[in-house]
């Protein structure tokens, strides 16, 4: 499998900012071939300084909020189970549509809706890594960050529909079955995250 190039990342973008905006032509810019397919496994690899910043930006919070004193806070179980979280976020859903994609009428446009996925995921990540990044600069506060942290989430909600209907070609009740799906099994991957840190 050849590793994701810069010319790949550019039109994976391209792509995914096309969407953003509701246009079908940007899923031209995904390879959406098989091998395109696995090798967009490899975003999560570019989704690494997001994660580690939000991991950093959650573990301030919790200092902030007096919920853990720093020197009692279990680094090592921490870092190990949301490592392990986003494996399993990461794997999850795709595993679980895979299986749903036949009875759904979607197996044709399975792989197109992965690839797509996944690299739009590098776009929707971005503003969440600019409120950590400037909660952990000092500059927001954290009753700003919290704010738009919540304001965040039906925005990357609504992103999620548009490439779901677009890459699947589904019609709209089809893709806010399939965005829930998506976003339930995520709200119990973090859940059983926090039960094995925490």
């Amino acid at each position: 499998m050849n590793l994701i190039g810069l010319g790949e990342i550019r039109a994976a973008l391209d792509g995914s900012w096309l969407l953003l905006r509701n246009r079908p032509e940007g899923m031209a810019f995904f390879d959406q071939s098989i091998q395109g397919f696995w090798r967009s496994f490899g975003v999560v690899t570019l989704l690494i300084p997001a994660f580690l910043v939000a991991r950093l930006t959650t573990r301030k919070l919790f200092f902030e909020q007096n919920l853990y004193h720093p020197d009692m806070f279990p680094n090592g179980a921490y870092w190990f189970a949301h490592t392990l979280g986003l494996a399993a976020d990461w794997l999850t859903f795709p595993i679980v549509l895979a299986a749903l994609a036949l009875p759904l009428g979607i197996s044709r446009r399975y792989v197109p809706f992965i690839v797509a996925r996944n690299w739009t995921s590098l776009l929707a990540s971005t503003p969440y890594l600019v409120v950590y990044s400037l909660f952990l600069l000092g500059i927001l506060s954290t009753e700003l960050t919290v704010i738009l942290l919540y304001l965040l989430l039906p925005v990357i909600i609504w992103y999620s529909y548009l490439v779901t209907r677009i890459a699947l070609q589904a019609s709209p009740s089809l893709a806010i079955g399939i965005v829930v799906l998506d976003f339930v099994l995520t709200l119990l991957i973090d859940q059983a995250v926090g039960h094995l840190w925490g």
